[in-house]
């Protein structure tokens, strides 16, 4: 799940990691010779009341370097992305519990994303966006691992299924709808209870401001004065033109809403540093160091003695010299995200950086079911006030898309007004959550039923525990592995005796 902004959507903080920065995909193909990439078969209707329904090419991995005859298969499900970004980053499951396990490992590829297109160059047309819904894309699965066992004469063979983000809310969902067919479910990161008035909306922000505040309050203080000095650029428009060589941006700031697009810009680094705050180098998001927070803060420095307020700064004019020294602070400090390897000539405000096809995935998701409230009263923060609002978000994505807002649909099917009564009789999921993850705000993070795990992991950023086990990783890190291949272990063992039983 990522921060993504478009102009029809100003204002409104959606969030999806895969479209930006761009992502070599080719790059990561070359990392993994072992993997078979194949497609199926899918309708793209899986609910026409005739039966009748057009089909498209789902694509799917499949990597057998450890299987043995008579391993589990290893399922993702895959999210809002090309499914060879999630192959390469879920090492704790393609590499060590596959082995482990002597698993089979399949990752499929969400609908509308990656080249899973229903409707090929024309599946982002407004006449064809009925069909991106959580309810077509959890179908998929399900009748995908159907007729692989079938193909694969794996009927009875357990199949666990993963996920990371929004990977992890529909691995959770596909457990609690068809336990017939995934056998359990690793949730990492999972913001399943993220929806109208189930959690405070300003839960996300909160945690990101801890992240920076507690080992940085200095920097914490400088990003909030950074962002108000921005703000009063744009009643003093002899300033503005200025941002375009400060932040390096290609297009020219001139007006208002492009202080708006710059300041948008930066807190989007701050967020996906403090959601990626790895203990090692990685190239998730982007090519970032270890500890891209600690770095990210650096910069700041200079101001550690300064007055907390930015009134010595609110000049007219031209940008003075103490102005010029925070914003320039502010640039080096979102290049740790957005230009780490110092390969941009310039910064896209307009995103055409990337130009994959599938950029407005998350965003038409976001306008359907998938709406999660999220904002701030930019009080006691590093945030400026964004309040969430309604009646905008529905008015932008009706602008934007033709969709309306569905804000109750997902609690109303999947439950979680109540998470400790809607999931008490759930079984067979892990719901592991880092806490200085911002999703966890909006996650499992409490016992809900005898027969789930909660982890609770101390020091540990987004789904970092999918991620290859490192030297790095915080003890904290370590453990929770061991307790989930612990529960994946009981499932595999639980379905193989009922197995057993029906053979006999």
């Amino acid at each position: 799940l990522l921060l993504s902004l478009s102009s029809a959507l100003a204002g409104l903080r959606m969030t999806s990691p895969y479209s930006h920065p761009n992502i070599d995909v080719e790059s990561i193909k070359a990392l993994h010779t072992d993997v078979a990439e194949k497609s199926m078969k899918m309708n793209i209707d899986h609910f026409n009341a005739n039966g009748a329904s057009d089909t498209y090419d789902m694509r799917y991995l499949v990597n057998d370097k450890h299987y043995k005859t008579g391993g589990p298969i290893f399922f993702y499900a895959g999210n809002e992305g090309d499914v060879w970004t999630f192959y390469n980053n879920t090492g704790f499951m393609v590499n060590t519990l596959a082995e482990e396990f002597n698993a089979l490992v399949v990752f499929a590829e969400h609908r509308y994303f990656g080249e899973s297109l229903p409707f090929g160059k024309d599946s982002y047309e407004s006449e064809n966006l009925k069909f991106l819904n959580v309810e077509q894309t959890l179908t998929d699965y399900v009748e995908f691992v159907r007729a692989f066992r079938a193909e694969n004469d794996q009927e009875l063979t357990p199949v666990i299924v993963f996920g990371g983000s929004y990977g992890g809310m529909l691995a959770a969902w596909l457990r609690m709808k068809f336990p017939e067919t995934f056998q359990g479910a690793l949730a990492a990161s999972a913001p399943i209870i993220y929806f109208k008035d189930a959690v405070p909306e300003d839960g996300f922000y909160k945690v990101i401001d801890k992240v920076y505040t507690d080992n940085h309050p200095d920097c914490s203080a400088n990003i909030k004065k950074t962002a108000e000095l921005l703000d009063s650029f744009t009643t003093q428009p002899e300033k503005i033109g200025s941002l375009q060589k400060i932040f390096n941006t290609c297009q020219e700031t001139k007006t208002a809403e492009d202080v708006e697009t710059v300041i948008d810009f930066l807190y989007n680094a701050w967020i996906y540093m403090a959601m990626t705050n790895y203990p090692y180098p990685t190239e998730f998001l982007a090519p970032m160091p270890g500890n891209p927070v600690d770095e990210s803060c650096k910069p700041f420095n200079f101001t550690a003695g300064k007055k907390s307020g930015i009134e010595h700064l609110l000049k007219t004019g031209e940008v003075d010299e103490d102005e010029l020294q925070l914003l320039k602070a502010a640039a080096e400090s979102i290049k740790i995200f957005y230009n780490f390897t110092g390969s941009l000539d310039c910064y896209d405000l307009e995103g055409n950086q990337t130009p994959n096809l599938d950029a407005f995935g998350w965003e038409i998701l976001a306008c359907n079911e998938m709406c999660m409230p999220m904002g701030t009263d930019g009080i006691d923060n590093m945030f400026m006030p964004e309040p969430f609002s309604y009646e905008a978000h529905t008015a932008g994505c009706q602008e934007s898309f033709n969709i309306t807002p569905q804000f109750d649909f997902t609690l109303t099917y999947f439950g979680g007004r109540n998470p400790t009564f809607d999931f008490a009789t759930t079984s067979n999921i892990v719901f592991s959550n880092g806490d200085i993850d911002p999703w966890n705000a909006g996650s499992v993070t409490m016992d809900v039923s005898k027969d789930t795990v909660t982890i609770n992991i101390e020091n540990s950023a987004h789904h970092l525990d999918l991620r290859d086990p490192n030297p790095a990783d915080p003890q904290s890190v370590v453990e929770a592995r061991d307790i989930e291949r612990k529960e994946i272990k009981k499932w595999i063992d639980q379905f193989r005796e009922i197995a057993d039983k029906l053979a006999k």
